[in-house]
């Protein structure tokens, strides 16, 4: 019993430690934030800039006039303005999904903020599509918020005295809004699971060890002070909060749970409905339909000794459906066999990049600039700078915007068969959109580019052959491809099997191994000049794949291509895999750490770059 009892009050004293290094985590944010200044002398209103308000909020004129002034001196295109009294929940669900210094010096990020104010460029504000720019829900606020930051780049969150905001109704729709617009994947928001997980710690520390947990609830209620104490933000209920926080916590689950949906809202699950109707009907047909026949030779180099390597679902979706991968046994081609059908492949893709799908694949690319910013350092360190660039596959053009950064003087055009690259054109991010094939357009593009680039492109073609066949003909000679590609080699594919995320399936349609790759291009009439496997790693591989684990169980019941609608069962499902999920990702970051030695030798992809010889 005294071992017992020993292990509880470490337990409890542990939580303690957690508990307020998460406090000074958020306390520090906090401190980030820059208050605006109390009075500004009358100026000139400027036409550049738009003020965009949410329901019933007021921001006095000394307050626009200050935001207007900082953003034209720190060349801000974006300035959110988050009320000095904003109630101390609303307050925490902000800083917990955003380090404000990081988000101040990342300009290719998407925006985020309190949901109250912005303040933003006039063009960019037209460019996004924005019509309404005052009475607007929280959550149709923070949607403005997240895309017009696509448009600006520069941005910046501050503090200021805004008048006549609706505290409970501006929890329960920002909540609403952390749930529908950052984490896509989540039926329940982040922060609701934050506040939760964190209040049954406390009550179950109580019943471990009723003393220290006594303490521990008395030190859970002062937490919020020590969080906001030294910071601009002062809110207007912390001192309730922090007397009556274990009442308030629950009872502001249920209000954020049980609060009316929003108009935005609404018009989502409006779209859920009318895509959950066309896909039970695409189901109800048998997805069996949407895979070909089998092939008996390999695509790349025709041997017949093909062999079963590895069974994937679709884990980026849970859309119903078995792929089987095989391998050539003499070159080593790793391939969909049989593959999707071009029908399979419209369904499989719907609601991925666009759509349904297009916030959390926005946010995703939006975050992988240090990819981006090292294949073009890749180049840059090869030749010398190029005139221009053509990206094939670029969707809306994430990379060229973060290229321009290393190759300021180089034309970025961008090519994709949907229309994401149009998009990316308005933004500006490409310098020309070309929508369509490549394998069509290249005879259009010949001798145009010093530059062809194709990331994470040709594992989704057909034929990569024919692509590879394409690009040594638009080259002219000098000219550099560059090609980014997961590594079916890599030790953590053969470990992981159906769950290693860089499969992919059904998207990914051809593996090739770097051996291959090379020898190809040698054979059109390239030459290797700089090869990268680790720099092109796309992160930790057990972690990724404990994250496809749990999103396959399904924690967003409400997906419209599951076959049912959601019910007792899927919400207790929901519980069940939040329960897995915890232990199930510890276990993954302990095995990352463990074979960091064996990812430094087998990275999840690689990066090549070729010149087409001058003979």
């Amino acid at each position: 019993m005294a071992g017992s009892a020993e292990v509880a009050v470490a337990l409890v004293v542990l939580v303690a430690v957690c508990m307020t290094a998460n406090a000074l985590r958020l306390r520090a944010r906090l401190r980030a934030l820059l208050p605006l200044p109390a009075h500004v002398a009358p100026m000139d209103p400027d036409q550049d800039y738009v003020l965009l308000t949410a329901r019933d909020v007021h921001v006095p004129p000394h307050v626009a006039r200050a935001a207007e002034r900082h953003a034209r001196e720190n060349g801000l295109g974006l300035v959110d303005l988050l009320p000095r009294d904003l109630p101390v929940d609303d307050v925490l669900d902000l800083v917990r999904h955003t380090d404000v210094e990081s988000y101040r010096a990342d300009t290719f990020g998407m925006g985020r903020g309190a949901c109250h104010a912005v303040l933003a460029r006039r063009d960019a504000v037209s460019a996004a599509g924005i019509g309404e720019v005052s009475g607007l829900d929280p959550d149709e606020l923070g949607a403005a918020t997240a895309r017009l930051r696509l448009y600006t780049g520069s941005a910046d969150i501050v503090v200021a005295r805004i008048e006549g905001h609706d505290q409970i109704a501006f929890r329960r729709a920002r909540m609403r809004a952390l749930a529908l617009v950052i984490p896509q994947t989540l039926a329940l928001p982040q922060t609701l699971l934050a506040m939760a997980a964190g209040y049954l710690l406390v009550v179950g520390s109580v019943a471990l060890a009723p003393v220290m947990g006594a303490l521990l609830a008395v030190w859970y209620c002062a937490v919020p002070w020590l969080v906001f104490a030294g910071t601009p933000v002062r809110p207007g209920n912390l001192r309730r909060v922090c007397l009556l926080r274990p009442i308030h916590v629950p009872v502001s689950l249920v209000r954020t749970l049980t609060a009316p949906r929003t108009r935005w809202e609404r018009d989502l699950l409006a779209r859920r409905e009318e895509a959950r109707t066309w896909y039970r009907a695409e189901i109800e047909r048998g997805v069996g339909r949407f895979v070909g026949p089998r092939a008996e030779e390999c695509p790349w180099c025709g041997s017949r000794r093909l062999r079963k390597h590895v069974t994937a679902r679709d884990i980026l979706q849970g859309k119903p459906g078995r792929f089987t991968l095989e391998r050539c046994g003499d070159c080593g081609h790793v391939f969909q066999n049989p593959r999707v059908t071009a029908e399979g492949l419209a369904f499989y893709y719907k609601d991925v990049y666009d759509g349904l799908g297009d916030v959390l694949a926005e946010r995703i690319f939006s975050s992988n600039t240090s990819w981006y910013l090292a294949r073009a350092a890749m180049v840059s360190r090869a030749t010398r700078r190029p005139r221009s660039w053509l990206d094939v596959g670029t969707g809306k053009g994430h990379f060229c915007r973060a290229a321009r950064t290393v190759l300021p003087g180089t034309r970025f055009d961008g090519l994709d068969f949907g229309a994401a690259v149009e998009e990316g054109g308005r933004r500006g991010w490409v310098d020309h959109a070309y929508r369509g094939e490549f394998l069509v357009l290249a005879p259009d593009l010949a001798g145009r580019y010093d530059v062809i680039s194709m990331h994470h492109y040709l594992e989704h073609t057909n034929d990569p052959l024919a692509e590879l066949d394409a690009a040594a003909k638009v080259l002219p000679p000098g000219g550099h491809l560059l090609i980014e590609l997961p590594d079916p080699e890599s030790w953590f594919g053969g470990v992981l099997r159906g769950f290693w995320v860089p499969w992919l399936a059904p998207q990914h349609l051809h593996m090739i191994p770097l051996g291959n790759l090379r020898n190809a291009l040698e054979q059109r009439g390239l030459e290797v000049v700089a090869e990268e496997r680790r720099e092109a790693d796309q992160g930790p591989d057990f972690v990724a794949s404990a994250a496809a684990v749990v999103n396959r169980l399904g924690l967003d019941v409400d997906r419209p291509w599951w076959p049912r609608v959601p019910g007792v069962r899927e919400y207790a499902g929901v519980l069940g895999t939040i329960a897995l999920a915890a232990p199930l990702m510890g276990a993954a970051v302990l095995l990352d750490l463990l074979t960091v030695p064996i990812a430094r030798r087998n990275s999840n992809a690689y990066r090549v770059l070729a010149r087409k010889n001058l003979g």
